[in-house]
């Protein structure tokens, strides 16, 4: 439950960090930056019924119709744990990492930028109060990076973050 505690209050940080934060979206508006936790949405379609059976189809309840007006978003995902050994006095560290992504379909693709300016966002918001509701600890080193492939007209970027949170104790550590 830590881990999911950890991952459910980072979310909700990117959420008020990107309440009022604004870029391009795909419906050629600006909207706010998304915050998922570890996936985005399926998106929404139709659903065929098995064969032989009637060939209705009906609507899911998932995300948007279009895989694309997600963006711009922020997932926070889960990647690893650890725990030291038992007689260690430092805590479980969570790796989290969060992906970036933006749309941009013009063709200059300078949607990376985007990208950049949310990861700088969360940048300074996380490294100014390294401290997450008082049980989480942000740890060093904080990386960053852009992806190679950008796959046009979304752009991708991701952050990777370690977390100090607590641990179980043993019966013989009470």
């Amino acid at each position: 439950m830590i881990a999911v505690n950890l991952q459910d209050a980072l979310a909700e940080r990117l959420r008020e960090l990107f309440k009022d934060y604004m870029l391009p979206a795909k419906d050629g508006t600006e909207k706010v930056v998304k915050v998922f936790t570890q996936y985005l949405p399926q998106p929404k379609g139709p659903t065929v019924k098995p064969r032989g059976q009637q060939e209705e189809t009906q609507e899911a309840v998932y995300g948007p119709e279009d895989f694309e007006a997600n963006f711009p978003c922020a997932v926070v995902k889960f990647d690893e744990g650890t725990d030291k050994e038992e007689n260690a006095p430092d805590a479980t560290r969570v790796t989290v990492r969060i992906l970036i992504g933006a749309y941009d379909d013009t063709p200059d693709c300078q949607g990376y930028r985007d990208v950049m300016n949310i990861v700088e966002t969360v940048r300074q918001e996380l490294l100014t109060t390294r401290y997450l509701e008082r049980k989480y600890r942000l740890e060093m080193p904080f990386k960053w990076y852009l992806f190679d492939e950008q796959p046009w007209p979304v752009f991708f970027g991701q952050i990777e973050s370690v977390w100090e949170t607590g641990r179980p104790q043993t019966m013989k550590d009470r």
